[in-house]
């Protein structure tokens, strides 16, 4: 079925093909001008693999497919979303085209092609759709010794500055796309997930892993065969975890000579249960959990791969295990310990970009449909070098204790602690009675950053370490005074801004549809994309 040129649809495909005709121009001129300098291989190679994934995304978006009736993925859409792809290509296209427009000016035109590069310049809209259509590729003419040093120092700063801004822009595209595949009301149609999961093109663009991430929900827990550790030999190795001071139950442990990670959590069995046995519920609680870490994960998830679980009725524990992340030698050390220490203390580029990657973790984990509903500093690890140096921008998290997909319910037990509660939002503190929801841990990851940018724990903020506090609205009110009063002068106004947004909740979100969507971006836009902005000038 033919897309309408003028619509939406249309528009956007125009663009997409744009993208490309300009892109394959500039990669074009930059082999041309490669003889100037190697470094440009480089910056060939790069724009090369920006234009190989505007193909695929065109492919993606629109290929037509029995899965929607014939129509294309575009289509199915919602005009808002449809909207927002067609204003996000905009800029991309505009970027290119500064970089076209330049080499052209400078080693693409001459009297006998100047009007071909004009028309590459100003592409019309019936050519861009048609897909295999293509601009012929003038050679430029041979640089003379003025062209040689004008591309030496000015030209290849200025191009490899605008071929970054396109694989930054394209990056935007591709994960903003992502969360529409995902995390619109397309994505709890199991057959569109089931396509992002097989497709070539979509397992080209990585969209297949986190797709698998949403089916497990519903394929995992049906799954018959378990990932309770029953092999006895690993009675020896999952002994009884003696909690550290500010680190939690961690320990290392190498089997068969692969190092694994060792997350113990206390169990008290029911009272009429035996006192060896693990009750039906609990068993299928655990062991879907399990599963559900098991699963594939990209690395921004900053999550290790769970390999099993075993419960151990004489320590009234249940273990969770999982591959070691980082060198086998490597002790796990806690952000939670780390903020209670003074031996090291992270730089300022460090502290934007471990801010960066815990929100971009809670971003893909929301993405998915997933919550933490434990996110607090002592179960974010890290695994020091050989020579116990911490390298900050690289945590791992963990304490998935009560974590679950978010359409299950979770009251959760009663929890008075304060050196957990005050990483709860006020609706989850003490006996919960509300369902916990993505902005739960929102609050939360607003509570680890307050932490990073005064490096200190949450806990000490007050002299009686919130002993006294059953409010949890009087908990954070402290939270956000702090935040408001201290951040500026140790981490700037925008880091400031965004740990205040994660802490009141303030994302001028209104009318969100019952995946949260409208919260989904706002929180990257307000919250990631500023971390992200600010790391790259730090």
């Amino acid at each position: 079925m033919a897309i309408d040129p003028v619509s939406i649809a249309g528009l956007s495909l125009a663009a997409l093909d744009q993208l490309l005709k300009l892109g394959e121009r500039t990669y074009e001129l930059i082999q041309d001008s490669r003889a100037f300098d190697d470094d440009t291989r480089k910056l060939s190679r790069k724009i090369a693999d920006e234009n190989i994934r505007t193909r695929l995304l065109r492919g993606l978006l629109f290929s037509e497919t029995p899965i929607y009736g014939n129509k294309t993925l575009f289509e199915q859409f919602e005009p808002d979303i449809q909207k927002q792809i067609q204003l996000l290509l905009g800029p991309l296209k505009g970027i290119l085209q500064e970089g076209c427009d330049l080499l052209e000016r400078r080693y693409g035109v001459t009297e006998q092609n100047f009007g071909l590069a004009s028309q590459t310049s100003n592409l019309s809209l019936a050519s861009t759709l048609t897909p295999n259509s293509h601009v012929p590729s003038p050679r430029s003419k041979s640089p003379s010794i003025p062209d040689f040093f004008r591309w030496s120092f000015q030209d290849k700063k200025r191009v490899k500055a605008i071929v970054d801004e396109v694989g930054d822009q394209n990056n935007r595209v591709h994960e903003k796309i992502k969360l529409w595949c995902l995390a619109s009301q397309l994505g709890v149609n199991v057959q569109h997930l089931q396509r992002l999961q097989r497709d070539e093109i979509s397992r080209q663009l990585g969209f297949d892993v986190d797709a698998t991430l949403r089916l497990t929900q519903w394929d995992a827990l049906n799954v018959q065969s378990g990932l309770e550790l029953t092999d006895p030999s690993w009675n020896q190795y999952l002994k009884p975890i003696t909690p550290v001071p500010n680190q939690g139950k961690f320990a290392t442990l190498t089997k068969d000579g692969i190092a694994y990670v060792h997350e113990g959590h206390h169990y008290e069995t029911e009272a009429r249960c035996p006192s060896n046995v693990l009750d039906g519920r609990t068993r299928k609680k655990v062991d879907d959990l399990a599963k559900l870490l098991h699963q594939p994960k990209e690395q921004v998830f900053r999550i290790p791969r769970c390999v099993g679980w075993k419960f151990m009725p004489m320590q009234k524990s249940i273990g969770f295990v999982f591959e070691m992340p980082s060198t086998p030698d490597a002790q796990p050390t806690s952000l939670l310990r780390l903020l209670s220490s003074s031996e090291s203390k992270p730089e300022l580029g460090d502290k934007f970009r471990l801010a960066l990657n815990l929100a971009r973790c809670i971003a893909q984990l929301h993405m998915v449909k997933w919550v933490h509903e434990s996110f607090r500093s002592e179960n974010i690890l890290f695994f020091p070098s050989a020579n116990s140096e911490v390298e900050f921008t690289e945590p791992w998290v963990m304490g998935f204790n009560f974590s679950r997909p978010e359409s299950f319910f979770s009251a959760g037990p009663a929890n008075f602690l304060p050196a957990e509660n005050i990483y709860r939002h006020p609706e989850r503190q003490g006996e919960p009675e509300k369902m916990f929801s993505k902005i739960h841990d929102i609050y939360a990851l607003g509570v680890v950053l307050l932490e990073i940018g005064l490096w200190e724990p949450a806990i000490k903020l007050e002299k009686n370490m919130f002993a006294h506090a059953r409010d949890g609205y009087a908990i954070q009110s402290q939270l956000i005074k702090h935040a408001q009063k201290r951040l500026e002068s140790r981490v700037g106004r925008k880091y400031r801004d965004a740990v205040v947004k994660c802490l009141t909740g303030s994302f001028d979100v209104r009318d969100d549809n019952k995946e949260d969507l409208k919260l989904q971006q706002a929180f990257r836009t307000q919250v990631v994309d500023v971390f992200e902005m600010a790391a790259n000038f730090v």
